[in-house]
């Protein structure tokens, strides 16, 4: 059996997620600057629970994609 050697296949020019930075959208949108992604939640963070209601806290916005990957990117 002979054995095949297959050339590596070439790099492409741009990162997967430049494509996704380069995207028109509008001016008010929220995007990551890391990843690119527009997926985005909210956490509270010292928050306490009265009456059934959370009060207080820091509330802030980080990117779901990144968090995916165990970054925490803070946006806006």
């Amino acid at each position: 059996m002979t054995l095949h050697l297959i050339p590596p296949a070439p790099k492409p020019d741009d990162p997967p997620n430049s494509r996704a930075k380069r995207a028109s959208k509008p001016a008010d949108m929220v995007q990551c600057p890391r990843c690119g992604g527009r997926e985005v939640m909210e956490t509270v963070i010292g928050a306490m629970i009265q009456a059934r209601k959370l009060k207080g806290g820091t509330r802030q916005i980080i990117c779901v994609g990144c968090m995916m990957k165990g970054e925490r990117v803070v946006l806006g």
